[in-house]
């Protein structure tokens, strides 16, 4: 354990900036624009990460529902080029601050520029990783600049530096490039937004470039807030189609996947810069069309396609294709989510494997209700199953799994697990959550494995049953600037992660913590 003391030091520094952070002065904004209603609703983490479509004429933010001059917070550990979607002018959360670049540098109001720090410590003390004999830690360091700029009404050029990098890894041969992406930019793009196309009472917009794809429940496409990088990185072009009404909306894109450089554990470990490149062989195409259904509820309908050539270890050519249910949470009322997703094509399931068919599922089932009681309490129960070989392509799991960077007990394959999440909200700056997860393998005799664990027993003699885990998640927006953010995630091994081939020795818990201080300006 005394291992684990190393890195305070970076620790203590990150929470004595905050504390000299904590003395600029901020101004509280009140919000009285008359904006229309709209409640937060969220992709199925219970957490708030978007808003109601409001007209497409009303460009605002209404004030949080805890009172009238009080703003809607950002979500925990989400950046500003993740705040706003133009087409739709919904924005999900309110970025008035006391203290902003745009405030200190004078900058004019066709310009914004934002940069986030954030400093993080990591760690857990017993093995679970088929070879591994002891836990690890790291620090985790995430700068993002982004600024966009609009040389007229309809067109914006937009661009995001992001700096990822680590510092004190115990471990450094488990870094990778999840965690550490030093002095690249994750976009460069170029945006045209059309209103009322051809008098259509359709609005449009295209962009192009090196972009950040972020779509439907993130399961496929996700932006994760805890990772450090964000690898979901894409360049090419995109477009969608919104009806003026917020009725329905079409988006299609035709993009080749980024290689996140570097990739070799001396070069993560040093945080080395080498500038990410886009895949020579690979291309990823699709579509997803949007259509309200009923009050506060949406569907979706998806097909995608990624193609890669043989320079891809995996080489997976596979049509993915889905639909998505899924009401939003409101105080009193129940909300639910449903989501099937079926794929077949080809792939590897390693680089040395040969190619195989791939025919697979993920099911998500969730249904919650949100109590009318102070600290707005919201219970959500959760199943979902990803049959063998399932591919999640670029999408998150934290928002429903943990924590991943040097942690990630799981993926989106060969799954099978029910649990629940409880949400609690004491007061406008402060959020709880509280999860808890049983996990078993959809198929204990599968070549898969826990592949998270790199664990395989395809006898099948030690079980399926991988364990259950206790997450909590506490965040505190101390000011406009300044956020605190601590949690856990325990991990109880059941029998297959305790005694299947190759399985660490230690039968401990695995006793994963973190903190993290973030700054917005």
């Amino acid at each position: 354990m005394s291992t684990l003391s190393y890195p305070f030091p970076y620790l203590t520094a990150g929470l004595f900036g905050s504390a000299l952070l904590m003395t600029i002065p901020t101004v509280g904004a009140s919000s009285d624009s008359g904006c229309p209603k709209f409640e937060e609703t969220s992709h199925g983490s219970g957490m708030p990460l978007s808003k109601e479509a409001k007209p497409a004429t009303t460009y605002c933010v209404e004030a949080h529902r805890y009172s009238k001059n009080e703003q809607a917070k950002r979500p925990k550990g989400n950046v500003s080029s993740q705040r706003k979607d133009h087409l739709s002018q919904n924005e999900s959360w309110d970025e008035t601050q006391g203290f902003t670049l745009n405030d200190a540098l004078g900058l004019p109001s066709w310009v914004t520029l934002t940069m986030e720090e954030r400093v993080r410590y990591e760690g857990y003390a017993t093995p679970w990783i088929k070879g591994n004999q002891s836990g690890q830690y790291a620090v985790p360091i995430q700068t993002v600049v982004w600024g966009e700029a609009w040389l007229t009404d309809e067109f914006r050029l937009g661009a995001e530096f992001w700096d990822a990098r680590q510092y004190g890894s115990s471990n450094p041969d488990s870094l990778n490039n999840s965690i550490v992406n030093a002095g690249n930019f994750s976009q460069i793009y170029g945006a045209y937004l059309g209103r009322n196309v051809f008098d259509s009472h359709l609005d449009s917009e295209t962009k192009a470039g090196q972009m950040i794809m972020d779509l439907g429940s993130h399961r496929l496409f996700g932006y994760s807030s805890y990772r450090n990088v964000q690898t979901n990185q894409f360049v090419g072009v995109q477009n969608r189609i919104r009806e003026e009404s917020g009725e329905w909306d079409l988006l299609t894109f035709a993009v080749i996947p980024e290689n996140i450089l570097p990739n070799t554990s001396v070069a993560l470990l040093h945080n080395n810069v080498v500038w990410n490149r886009p895949q020579t062989d690979t291309y990823y195409t699709g579509f997803m069309v949007t259509k309200s259904i009923m009050k506060d509820t949406l569907s979706e309908l998806y097909l995608f396609y990624l193609s890669e050539g043989p320079t891809n270890p995996l080489e997976r050519k596979l049509y993915t294709t889905g639909f998505r249910v899924n009401k939003s949470p409101k105080k009193g009322e129940y909300d639910f989510e449903l989501e099937t997703i079926g794929q077949t094509g080809s792939a590897r399931i390693s680089s040395t494997a040969n190619i195989e068919s791939v025919g697979s599922v993920m099911q998500h089932v969730s249904g919650g209700y949100t109590f009318n009681l102070p600290w707005d309490p919201r219970l959500l129960l959760q199943w979902d199953y990803s049959s063998s070989h399932f591919d999640s392509l670029y999408s998150t799991t934290s928002f429903e799994y943990g924590p991943n960077d040097i942690l990630g007990f799981f993926t989106r394959n060969n799954l099978n697990t029910p649990g629940y999440h409880i949400y609690l909200e004491p007061d406008h700056n402060i959020s709880i959550m509280v999860a808890n997860r049983f996990w078993w393998l959809a198929d204990s005799g599968s070549t898969m494995g826990w592949a998270a664990a790199k664990l395989v027993d395809t006898s099948g003699k030690s079980g399926s049953y991988l364990g259950q885990t206790w997450e909590l998640n506490v965040r505190w927006n101390a000011l406009d600037n300044v956020q605190f953010q601590a949690g856990m995630q325990i991990l109880m091994k059941g029998q297959f992660a305790l005694y299947a081939p190759g399985a660490p020795t230690d039968h401990s818990n695995v006793d994963f913590f973190y903190t993290a201080t973030e700054f917005h300006f």
